[in-house]
């Protein structure tokens, strides 16, 4: 009798299965050595809904060991939560909505929680053991930084266990390996899976092994689907050679991403990092798709020579993968490319000049502004001035005018207004230097029904903005400017 497979085999002896909606394509364990690694041959059909599977190539058939307990409906909240360990056979908590469980499901969701706890603990002491460990140093041959691998999270496993069942049906240890480990975290930053990548080149099973739902989650940095412009790729050390390449990135560990994902890049401008190769690229059009409905921004980035951004780093160095990024990035968003202004001439005062209700270049980039001051609040507003943030204001006066003559397009006056506004949001970093003699700065003070609102040293720039901003929302605002 053959034994059943489960849907960690699967995942493991084809990480890049194509997924569309309920039906998953593998290669077929059975029968799949020896067959090209492409889409064409994954003749392994799966029903993610049911369990139920059938390979074309050999006629296999039969139910996931996964889905072999006795199949119930359940509300969609709760099947989405109840898919956190899968794998584990672990069950998550309800939907708080579902009403009148019996014992055996309370029972049930005290399992799910005592196993969901183990594994994190086990992630913990993992990630413990990570420094200066064999782990640590086959990422470094790999080009990782150490610095970089501790802050995603990577550990380290000196024996990886490897469980399978006896012909009784008793679980018996076969044996262990050696492996790095990448935490997968939902979008909470809770570690929901992980998955192992053998170090040596003698381990049991597959290379890379993942326990738990990994298509529920990243490996991701904190917060990094908070910045400006991300890259999503497929492999842990894609993403950690990209972040070291001055781009934020997260990946799938595979080709799909959970549903959370699309809603929590809405409006940003994404890198889709896929692999080079037939699955990279349906994964590609497939985020693509899921990403824009969101409405973020969405660009293939891939290079010709290489199959993933691993391969790259190692095949031309940290320099390289750097310069290409940053070509990207000002070809793709614009993002550190020089904007040729013919005019740098502004006349003072620059609010009557540059942002007059008569220069509709200047409204447009007040436009970009004041809904900036909207989002960010005091953060905008009241920042440090820094020599940073009063070149861009420069720079930005210098655009009004050059678009104004029609020598600069909308897009490149709204790039120039998006360093404005970077510049003031990080101008709190104690890696930007404090303003200089040359810098004109203000003191404005803020006064609301005779009593101080705010007092704040600025640029001319940000002090009109903020000006114009109490205005708005309280007419009857007073304020003194003084020049330091």
């Amino acid at each position: 009798m053959i034994e059943a497979l489960s849907l960690a085999d699967l995942e493991s002896y084809d990480p890049h299965a194509r997924r569309h909606g309920d039906e998953w394509r593998f290669l077929c364990p059975r029968c799949g050595d020896g067959k090209p690694r492409d889409k064409e041959h994954r003749s392994f059909a799966l029903n993610k809904q049911t369990g139920a599977y059938f390979c074309h190539r050999c006629k296999e058939k039969g139910l996931l060991k996964d889905n072999w307990t006795k199949q119930v409906f359940t509300p969609r909240k709760a099947r989405t939560a109840r898919a956190i360990a899968r794998v584990f056979s672990v069950e998550a908590l309800p939907s708080p909505a579902s009403k009148n469980k019996n014992v055996s499901e309370s029972s049930d969701q005290a399992k799910a929680l005592s196993k969901l706890e183990k594994m994190r603990a086990r992630m913990k002491n993992w990630q413990a053991a990570f420094a200066d460990s064999p782990a640590q140093d086959y990422l470094q041959s790999r080009g990782i930084d150490p610095a970089t691998a501790k802050a995603f999270g990577c550990g380290y496993a000196a024996a990886w266990e490897h469980w399978e069942k006896d012909t009784a049906g008793n679980w018996q240890l076969r044996g262990n390996d050696r492996r790095v480990v990448f935490p997968v975290t939902d979008r909470e930053g809770s570690v929901i899976a992980f998955h192992g990548r053998a170090i040596d080149k003698d381990f049991i099973d597959s290379p890379k092994i993942s326990k738990g739902d990994k298509s529920l989650g990243l490996f991701q940095m904190p917060n990094t689907l908070e910045s400006e412009v991300i890259a999503i790729c497929e492999g842990p050390i894609d993403a950690m050679a990209l972040y070291q390449s001055g781009l934020d990135a997260a990946a799938l560990i595979g080709t799909s991403a959970g549903a959370w994902v699309p809603s929590a890049l809405a409006f940003r401008k994404v890198f889709i990092a896929s692999d080079n190769d037939s699955s990279g690229e349906d994964c590609a059009e497939t985020l693509a798709a899921s990403f824009q409905a969101f409405g973020a921004r969405a660009v293939r980035l891939r290079t010709e020579d290489c199959n993933d951004w691993g391969e790259y780093l190692e095949k031309h160095g940290g320099d390289a993968l750097r310069a290409f990024i940053a070509q990207q990035l000002a070809d793709s968003f614009n993002i550190g490319k020089p904007i040729a202004i013919k005019n740098t001439e502004i006349v003072s005062p620059i609010t009557e000049d540059v942002f007059s209700p008569e220069n509709e270049s200047g409204q447009m980039a007040l436009g970009y502004l004041f809904a900036a001051a909207e989002k960010y609040g005091d953060e905008l507003l009241l920042s440090m001035p820094t020599t940073y943030a009063y070149d861009t204001e420069r720079e930005l006066c210098a655009g009004v005018v050059s678009h104004s003559k029609g020598e600069l397009t909308d897009a490149a006056l709204k790039t120039l207004t998006d360093r404005f506004i970077d510049a003031h949001l990080h101008a709190n970093s104690v890696s930007l230097p404090w303003t200089g003699d040359d810098v004109p700065l203000f003191l404005l003070m803020l006064k609301l029904n005779g009593k101080r609102v705010e007092s704040v040293t600025c640029n001319e720039i940000q002090a009109w903005i903020i000006r114009e901003f109490w205005l708005r929302k309280s007419p009857e605002a007073e304020f003194d400017t003084m020049n330091l």
